[in-house]
């Protein structure tokens, strides 16, 4: 079931950690990096309900969403204000009694790929940054998620593919056993011998976004480093997925970051999400993320200077675009209401352009 409101219930109902410790109410590059706190300097109630948090809250109870960005959020770019949680009545004041109900755990950058979108190499803690992190399990990160119903893991690594994530599924299965996860993952180790290995049942499923960005395996090969070589075990794992959502109905999510390298793609991506089950969703390249390391600028197709622009409008326009009304995120969405150049557009932007 799901709650429809007449503000963002984002804020008043998860938080997202990041890298540094420092604690956003809902994505950071949706409401400018617009920080309440940092975990690592401030209790936990201290964080949640700071002079920020409630700050936020107060504005958005009077539809004030200058703090956001219309073009990153699609929540606020289609006005579709939904939650899975019936959230308190709020308090003008902004100060909330109870804590969130989603934590979202982004502190871990540890991956078993290196994806182009983010970094140029396989990111490994240290033995002290693991040591650190893994000391924090029992006496920090698992008290946190006390009030939890989700626990999303994890949004700036793997939760497969990271040393001290795993630990940590693996005692929050042990200590909460209602809790639910929502899993962003590239999905090349979110397959039956993890779950098994992790315990992890189809009921405590709550959302699996799996980043693919491909639908072949000479593109993955583009994106991921040897990634040709995984394309078909990826698959594999796919299928094992739509297999298990049969089992126990939870969210399936296939990502796609458009960009130059991928982009003729996007069509044959809804085919293959509708393959597997999975509900496609289409991102932009973007270089204001945290734990994007390396923007290249010539991957970012969604720019209209870049030279195949005008062929990604044509694109977004497809048929299979329009199959879903929730797939395209408001950048692409914009771009998808855009009229295609004509040759003759672009003869008269030239002699525009030199005179």
């Amino acid at each position: 079931m799901s709650y429809k409101y007449d503000f963002c219930p984002l804020p008043f109902s998860e938080m997202e950690i990041s890298p540094n410790g420092n604690v956003y109410l809902c994505c950071p590059s949706w409401n400018n990096y617009y920080s309440i706190g940092n975990i690592f300097d401030h209790s936990y109630d201290e964080v949640w309900n700071s002079n920020n948090a409630v700050t936020l809250r107060q504005k958005i109870l009077n539809n004030d969403y200058s703090l956001c960005k219309k073009d990153k959020c699609f929540l606020l770019h289609n006005k579709n204000f939904v939650s899975e949680f019936e959230i308190e009545t709020p308090p003008q004041t902004g100060h909330l009694e109870k804590l969130p109900f989603v934590v979202k755990f982004g502190y871990d950058y540890e991956c078993n790929i290196a994806c182009i979108f983010c970094r140029n190499k396989i990111k490994r803690l240290s033995d002290d940054e693991l040591k650190i992190l893994d000391d924090k399990i029992d006496s920090f990160f698992i008290p946190l998620l006390k009030t939890a119903k989700v626990l999303v893991i994890n949004t700036h690594g793997d939760p497969f593919g990271s040393r001290h994530s795993i630990k940590l599924i693996k005692k929050a299965i042990e200590t909460y056993p209602d809790l639910k996860f929502d899993f962003t993952t590239n999905g090349l180790l979110c397959n039956e011998t993890m779950f098994k290995r992790l315990n992890i049942t189809p009921e405590k499923i709550d959302k699996i976004r799996v980043s693919i960005h491909a639908t072949t395996a000479k593109t993955y090969g583009k994106i991921i480093n040897h990634g040709e070589l995984m394309f078909d075990k990826l698959m594999d794992n796919m299928k094992y997925l739509s297999e298990l959502k049969k089992e126990c109905h939870f969210t399936f999510l296939m990502q796609f970051v458009v960009t130059s390298l991928n982009y003729k793609e996007i069509p044959a991506f809804v085919d293959m999400a509708d393959k597997y089950n999975a509900h496609p969703v289409f991102w932009e390249y973007k270089s204001d993320s945290i734990g994007h390391t390396d923007y290249i600028e010539d991957l970012s197709i969604t720019n209209p200077k870049h030279k195949y622009h005008n062929e990604l409008v044509k694109v977004l326009k497809h048929p299979n675009m329009y199959k879903y009304n929730d797939i395209l995120y408001p950048i692409l969405l914009d771009i998808q209401n855009k009229p295609v150049e004509t040759l003759l557009d672009k003869l008269l932007k030239k002699i525009k352009g030199n005179k």
